[in-house]
C-alpha cells in the first residue's frame, strides 16, 4: 500500500508539473501587462497593456490605442470637470476588439511634462516617447503574429496627436489611424502637412458635439491638408457625447470607416 501511495504521489506531482509548464506558455487571450520587456533609448522600461481576443490564431489585426493627457490634479480644475483623458477601459474598445478578433495594444506614457501648470502624462516630449513606442509596436507585431497589412492607430486628444506623429514617421507600417478630437500638429500646435509617401495610410478624423472649439478647428484644418495631399480621409463631426470624451457608441462606425472606406 505504501508503495502504491508513493507511486500515486509521484504521478500527481508529474501532472502538476506538466500543468505548470504548459501554463507558462504564451497566454492565448486576456489582458497582459508588459508581456515583453521593452526599454527605450534612455533605458526606461516601456509600460503597456495587451488585450488578446478570444480564439487565438495567426494574422490578426492590431489596434494601438493612446489616451489623452492625464493628471490627478486635473480633477481639481473646474474647467476640466468630467474630463478623464479617456483611458482605454472607458472607450468600449476592449470588448469591441475582443469580439472581433482584434489585438488591442494600450500604450502608456513614460514621461511627464507641464500641462496647465501641473505635472501631466500625455505623449510629450515626442523625442522621448516615440522610440520606445515604436519598439513596443514592432515587438508585439513580431511576437503575436499580427497581420502586417492590418496595423492601425487610434487616439484621442494628445493621443490623437501621437497617432498622427507615428503614422507620418513610418507610413509604410500603418494601414490607418483614428484621430479623435485632435489631429496632425506640432508640439507648438501648428497644423502640419502630411508626409509624402507612395503608401498613404487611411485617416478618420472626428470630434464630438461637446469638444473644445480650438480642437474642432484643428481637425477641420488637418482634414483639408490630408485631403489635398491625396490621402483617403474622412471627417466626422459632432459625434456623441456632448463632452471631450471618446465616442464609445461610434466604435463600430469608426472601425468600419477605417477598414472599409466609403461604407458610412
Amino acid at each position: 500500500m505504501n508503495h502504491l501511495f508513493r507511486v500515486f504521489l509521484s504521478l500527481l506531482a508529474l501532472v502538476i508539473l506538466l500543468g505548470f509548464t504548459m501554463g507558462c506558455g504564451k497566454p492565448a487571450e486576456g489582458k497582459l501587462t508588459n508581456p515583453i520587456l521593452i526599454k527605450d533609448g534612455n533605458g526606461k522600461v516601456r509600460n503597456f497593456n495587451l488585450y488578446l481576443p478570444k480564439g487565438g490564431g495567426e494574422g490578426r489585426p492590431l489596434l494601438v490605442y493612446f489616451h489623452g493627457v492625464r493628471s490627478e490634479k486635473f480633477k481639481t480644475m473646474p474647467v476640466l470637470k468630467g474630463y478623464t483623458g479617456s483611458p482605454v477601459d472607458e472607450t468600449g474598445l476592449i470588448p469591441f476588439c475582443n469580439t472581433r478578433g482584434i489585438v488591442l495594444l494600450e500604450m502608456l506614457p513614460s514621461y511627464s511634462y507641464r500641462n496647465l501648470n501641473v505635472e501631466a502624462h500625455g505623449w510629450s516630449p515626442f523625442e522621448k516617447e516615440t522610440g520606445g513606442i515604436e519598439t513596443c509596436i514592432d515587438s508585439v507585431i513580431k511576437e503575436y503574429e499580427i497581420d502586417v497589412d492590418q496595423i492601425y492607430l487610434a487616439g484621442i486628444s494628445a493621443g490623437a496627436v501621437m497617432c498622427n506623429h507615428l503614422a507620418n514617421r513610418r507610413p509604410e507600417i500603418y494601414r490607418g489611424i483614428i484621430s479623435h478630437s485632435q489631429a496632425h500638429i506640432s508640439e507648438r500646435d501648428d497644423v502640419l502637412d502630411p508626409v509624402k509617401t507612395d503608401r498613404p495610410f487611411r485617416v478618420v478624423i472626428c470630434y464630438t458635439k461637446g469638444d473644445y472649439q480650438n480642437l474642432k478647428d484643428i481637425c477641420e484644418k488637418s482634414y483639408v491638408k490630408y485631403r489635398d495631399h491625396g490621402y483617403s480621409v474622412t471627417l466626422i463631426r459632432d459625434l456623441p457625447p456632448k463632452s471631450h470624451k471618446w465616442s464609445n457608441s461610434s466604435n463600430g462606425r469608426l472601425w468600419r470607416l477605417l477598414t472599409r472606406p466609403g461604407t458610412d
